[in-house]
């Protein structure tokens, strides 16, 4: 298991996929499936744009892949038999995960540059870089709420039990500046619940810690603010590992925090004092990667700068 005192000892114990050289720069966005056997990679510069692997299959080969235009991101739904990926246009597909058939597709009438889905996968909250924040129902595929706000917006979130939304942003001052923003909302009615502006340009990412006690947003000034819920008042500030930290994930318990700045890198952070216990690179800075906790507490994974897909773990050593 990755805890605070084996996460430093993590060495890279597999990859996926075949090395795709690129001219373009690659960003991948990857997800586990709640039973940590499949793992997905949704590419947005270079190679196919949509992929999954069974993990127990011993080859490095996908067992799916799909050339979906404009491919955002995608998530397994809790039943591990479906496959949920979103378009820059606002296209919504199921897949198959065991055959990689497409089962169904929806349009939700606007563009997406971020999105989150609810932890019991039948709700997502898409969001345009500038302007337009949507609430989905997956279920009965049709739109929950709508908000329109001239603010950029640069990651989002839905809450664990599902009540809240958040929202990075940056909001246009006078002197054609930023400064950096976050929204809060009732994520079942849209309300708006809270505002906050912060001492940096922009909030890039924000994600809410495992318990959802806490909002934990990470600025161009290079912290990671704790926020309580939901006035979002500071509750402690750690140093970010980098000033563009462009994807936050905490594992299941909390006690760990994955950190993928907007370089060649991922860095895995102890959160009781913000201690840096392992980091990597491979040093080329037209990639970069989302990097996820399995569900079972064992692995990080991260996108490598030739396409493939790192599994990373602790091997048996004293420290077990």
């Amino acid at each position: 298991m990755l805890t605070p005192d084996t996460a430093r000892h993590m060495s890279l114990l597999r990859t996926l996929g075949q090395a795709e050289l690129s001219p373009h720069s690659r960003w991948q966005w990857l997800g586990w499936d709640a039973s940590s056997r499949y793992l997905l990679s949704v590419q947005k510069q270079g190679g196919m744009p949509l992929r999954w692997w069974d993990l127990r299959s011993e080859g490095s080969e996908p067992l799916a892949a799909h050339a979906v235009t404009g491919c955002v991101a995608a998530w397994f739904l809790p039943d591990s038999q479906r496959l949920l990926s979103v378009t820059v246009r606002g296209t919504l597909q199921t897949w198959s995960v065991a055959d990689g058939q497409l089962l169904s597709s929806v349009e939700t009438g606007g563009s997406v540059s971020h999105a989150s889905l609810s932890a019991d996968g039948t709700r997502l909250l898409l969001m345009a870089s500038v302007g337009r924040v949507m609430l989905w129902d997956l279920e009965r595929r049709w739109l929950v709420w709508r908000k329109e706000d001239p603010w950029q917006f640069h990651g989002c979130a839905l809450s664990p039990d599902g009540a809240f939304a958040a929202a990075g942003a940056a909001e246009e001052q006078q002197d054609s500046d930023t400064r950096a923003a976050l929204r809060l909302w009732d994520a079942r009615t849209g309300r708006r619940i809270s505002t906050r502006t912060l001492d940096a340009r922009r909030t890039w990412s924000v994600a809410f810690t495992p318990s959802g006690a806490h909002l934990v947003a990470a600025n161009s000034a290079g912290e990671l603010l704790f926020l309580t819920l939901p006035t979002l008042d500071t509750a402690r500030v750690l140093k970010a590992p980098a000033t563009v930290a462009l994807h936050l994930e905490f594992n299941r318990d909390g006690s760990l925090l994955a950190v993928s700045p907007d370089t060649s890198a991922f860095m895995v952070t102890d959160v009781r004092d913000g201690q840096q216990l392992f980091a990597y690179s491979d040093l080329d800075d037209q990639q970069g990667s989302t990097a996820n906790f399995s569900p079972d507490g064992r692995f990080v994974c991260w996108g490598m700068d030739d396409g493939k897909v790192g599994i990373w773990g602790v091997k048996p050593g004293p420290w077990k």
